[in-house]
């Protein structure tokens, strides 16, 4: 995806967090496009996660839109996902925990006599965990 525009319309956990607001808007299952998007005031930052598709999508700002999409059902072959969690800031009540996944590539390396050794990609947004679940 080259523009924000470009991300589609869905149902997706997250928050988007607009230049001229002080906290980000949380997004709990609920539709959300970009296609209103103006230049100003600008997304700051976005995390998506789109549970039914498996998509996580990224934005960051900084003086320009750099947009990551990942699409945990085509991840390729030997990737292995370790989850993270983290504690929430200004998304409220409700999240208990923003979680994450990374994504580890066997790569072949050169100081371990060419061996293959798990390479960490990416840190992948995959929703929040929230107050009424357990754990």
């Amino acid at each position: 995806m080259k523009a924000i525009t470009d991300i589609p319309k869905r149902k997706y956990d997250g928050y988007v967090w607009f230049s001229d607001q002080k906290e980000p808007v949380p997004l709990i299952q609920k539709e959300y496009s970009f296609e209103d998007t103006k230049e100003n005031p600008f997304v700051i930052e976005a995390l998506l996660w789109n549970e039914e598709e498996k998509i996580s999508i990224m934005v960051r700002h900084t003086g320009k839109y750099h947009i990551q999409e990942f699409k945990l059902k085509e991840l390729p072959t030997g990737h292995e996902l370790e989850e993270k969690v983290y504690l929430p800031y200004r998304l409220g009540d409700k999240v208990k925990h923003v979680c994450f996944k990374q994504l580890w590539i066997p790569e072949e390396d050169e100081l371990c006599e060419k061996m293959e050794v798990m390479t960490m990609k990416a840190l992948i947004f995959t929703g929040f965990k929230y107050s009424t679940e357990k754990n």
